[in-house]
């Protein structure tokens, strides 16, 4: 595996890892609701979700990996 494949996917999992634990589920009458405690944290994870992935694709690409 590609070192720079294994640090997008790093980055994607402290991203969603940061998504988990910043969640909060607000129980209803007939839907759940998820809050998030933190919204900076929120979006710092949601760009870190994206550029995980962004990092992963290129990385993918440019090795030949999607042909």
């Amino acid at each position: 595996m590609d070192i720079i494949i294994l640090i997008g996917v790093f980055i994607f999992m402290l991203g969603f890892l940061i998504t988990v634990f910043n969640t909060k589920i607000r129980y209803g009458f007939i839907f759940t609701h998820y809050e998030y405690r933190n919204r900076s944290m929120h979006w710092l994870s949601v760009i870190l979700i994206i550029l995980g992935l962004i990092i992963i694709t290129i990385k993918a690409y440019l090795n030949g990996q999607f042909n």
